[in-house]
C-alpha cells in the first residue's frame, strides 16, 4: 500500500514581521525595562506601571492579530 504525501505549502513572506509582533515585542521590553527600573531603585509604583506595560502590550498584540495584522493562518476544517 503505498501512501501519498503532498508538499506542504510555502510560509508567508513576511517571516513574521508584523505589526502585531512589533507591537507586542516592543511594548513587553519596554515594560520589562520600566520594571527592573523599578525594582532597582524599589519602586513599587513603577514596577507596577511597568507590569501594566507588560499587560498592555500582550492585549495589544493579541488584540492586533486577531484583527488581521499579524501572521496569516490557515484554516483547516
Amino acid at each position: 500500500m503505498s501512501k501519498t504525501y503532498m508538499v506542504p505549502p510555502s510560509p508567508p513572506a513576511n517571516e513574521g514581521k508584523t505589526l502585531a509582533a512589533w507591537v507586542l515585542s516592543v511594548l513587553v521590553v519596554v515594560g520589562a525595562i520600566v520594571a527592573a527600573f523599578g525594582l532597582a531603585t524599589a519602586s513599587q509604583l513603577v514596577m507596577i506601571i511597568g507590569a501594566a506595560v507588560i499587560v498592555v502590550g500582550l492585549i495589544a498584540g493579541f488584540g492586533l492579530a486577531k484583527a488581521g495584522k499579524g501572521q496569516p493562518r490557515e484554516h483547516t476544517a
